[in-house]
């Protein structure tokens, strides 16, 4: 087989009635196949926007700027985990065309057309994190991003899982019923040889022979007061 399609509409046979010359109208046959052909699209788009800045609305050439690196990012789509509804990837049209990264992100063009701007929103306004002419760059520092905030939603759910533990820990103690008086008294006697040790048991047993002896001698000089009576 051939590695060379003609183009210029003749037979086989009509091309070999040459005697077999290789015509100067042919082309070699294309051999770019998946990411090398998604690439060669890419420029070929790109090429036409270029093109298009200086004979089109300057707001079809943002569209199209940003839908090249829509299409960029269309891997890493592909790539997040399945019911993932963090990220959008959409483009929002209006009066400024914006790719919309997440709720909290996007990307616009500046105002020459041809600069991405990644802006993210925060409490303080819009930041500024990145800015280039480059679309493979902008991918690459998009994909930087929803990295980070891949890890920023685990560690916030790892944090709501311990605070849910406390609270239950707090919870139990807080239900726990009260103990009763009868309860009481039997942890404290049977803390009590603990916290005091044998000294206080013996010193307790001295103090009762001392009161036992006190009490036997004033019974006996009453009984005696009584007899000599």
């Amino acid at each position: 087989m051939s590695d060379y399609n003609v183009i210029d509409g003749r037979t086989g046979a009509g091309a070999a009635a040459e005697g077999g010359k290789r015509a100067d109208n042919v082309i070699p046959a294309p051999t770019a196949t998946g990411n090398r052909l998604r690439d060669a699209i890419r420029r070929a788009r790109l090429s036409d926007v270029e093109r298009s800045d200086v004979i089109v609305d300057l707001r079809e050439a943002e569209l199209a700027r940003l839908q090249l690196l829509q299409d960029a990012l269309g891997d890493l789509a592909e790539e997040l985990p399945a019911g993932s509804d963090m990220f959008d990837f959409q483009i929002q049209t209006g009066v400024t065309p914006r790719l919309w990264v997440d709720m909290l992100a996007h990307v616009s063009m500046g105002r020459d057309k041809r600069t991405y701007r990644l802006v993210q929103e925060t409490r303080y306004g819009r930041q500024l994190m990145f800015e280039t002419t480059g679309l493979d760059e902008m991918a690459s520092r998009v994909t930087d991003y929803v990295a980070r905030r891949m890890l920023e939603r685990e560690r916030a759910l790892a944090g709501d899982t311990l605070a849910g533990d406390s609270r239950a820990e707090e919870t139990r103690k807080t239900s726990a019923p009260a103990p009763t008086p009868a309860a009481e008294l039997a942890t404290a006697s049977a803390v009590a040889p603990r916290k005091f040790g044998w000294a206080g048991i013996v010193l307790a047993f001295i103090v009762g022979l001392i009161a036992g002896a006190a009490a036997l001698f004033f019974g006996s000089l009453w009984y005696l007061s009584l007899i000599a009576g």
